[in-house]
């Protein structure tokens, strides 16, 4: 992630992972950048660079609820310890009401096999004046503090799923409320990239007194099964039969066009409680196919019923 992070805006429908420069705009700056002349200068003479370029998928559950009338609004920061001093890597979006965030937005860094990697990651409530500011330009100090945890990226790679659950504690390392989890998956530079755009037909209609704000998130699929959101669509309000903003996913995100994705389709609620509407496991290859037949494919709840 570097320098450049992704911002959810507007009360949380603005999209989010989905733009051209996707999840490779901050790769190589920063701590976490590869040094890509050095790992040409060895790949060109059959040797492996000396580090494996991970990406870092956060979640956490659990939270306190800090605000008084609504639910916390959560943002993830990630930073890596040098010399007794921190370096932050990376700033997640932030999720509007949500005691059980799934941030989209990923930390790229460096796995280096013969050092240790201290890292520390912190979650903030963010305060609602500041929902419209960039969450770079956010000062931390100003939000209120939900916890922190720490843990060498080692730990994370060496677990069999490569997720890692951690208990939050304050500044002080008391205890507190909730917990963080984060994934690590190898990822490699690509300049391969898809731009796609989806509409929906006959949506179910979940409000009592208007149509559903209906939006997209699209998931990878790990080989442990866990699902890694990679980026989600604007929310487009009051529509049964929506047509989304293109997006466009490079490889980094997605993998291989044959990996399986999570297409999941969900009724936007302010209060951050979004109705699942229905989903569809899918790959790029398979998504390439309906477009050029100019088929559809149909949405399935979790009961397994099909939805339109």
């Amino acid at each position: 992630m570097g320098g450049c992070f992704s911002g959810d805006v507007r009360g949380g429908t603005e999209a989010v992972g989905g733009g051209a420069m996707g999840a490779a705009a901050g790769q190589g700056q920063g701590q976490g950048g590869p040094n890509e002349a050095l790992d040409h200068f060895l790949q060109g003479h059959g040797l492996r660079g000396l580090y494996t370029p991970l990406e870092l998928s956060f979640s956490a559950s659990k939270l306190r609820d800090m605000d008084a009338l609504s639910k916390s609004d959560p943002m993830f920061v990630v930073y890596t310890k040098m010399d007794g001093r921190l370096e932050e890597i990376g700033r997640t979006e932030v999720i509007l009401n949500s005691l059980e965030p799934l941030w989209i937005t990923k930390a790229m860094i460096n796995y280096q096999f013969e050092i240790v990697q201290p890292l520390v990651f912190r979650i903030y409530d963010i305060d609602t004046k500041y929902h419209n500011t960039p969450v770079k330009m956010l000062n931390l100090a100003q939000q209120d503090f939900l916890g922190e945890a720490f843990c060498n990226l080692s730990e994370i790679v060496t677990k069999f799923n490569h997720s890692l659950t951690l208990n939050l504690r304050n500044g002080s390392g008391h205890a507190l409320q909730g917990t963080m989890t984060v994934h690590a998956e190898e990822t490699a530079s690509s300049r391969m990239a898809v731009e796609m755009t989806f509409h929906c037909l006959n949506l179910d209609n979940k409000d009592t007194f208007s149509k559903s704000d209906p939006f997209l998130r699209v998931s990878r699929l790990s080989e442990s099964a866990v699902a890694i959101p990679i980026c989600k669509t604007e929310v487009i309000s009051n529509n049964l039969n929506p047509v989304w903003r293109p997006i466009t996913l490079t490889s980094q995100q997605y993998s291989s066009r044959d990996d399986p994705l999570l297409v999941e389709c969900f009724d936007f609620d302010a209060s951050g409680d979004h109705e699942l509407m229905g989903a569809l496991q899918t790959t790029i290859a398979q998504l390439e196919n309906l477009y050029k037949s100019k088929a559809g494919a149909n949405f399935y709840s979790r009961k397994g019923q099909k939805k339109v």
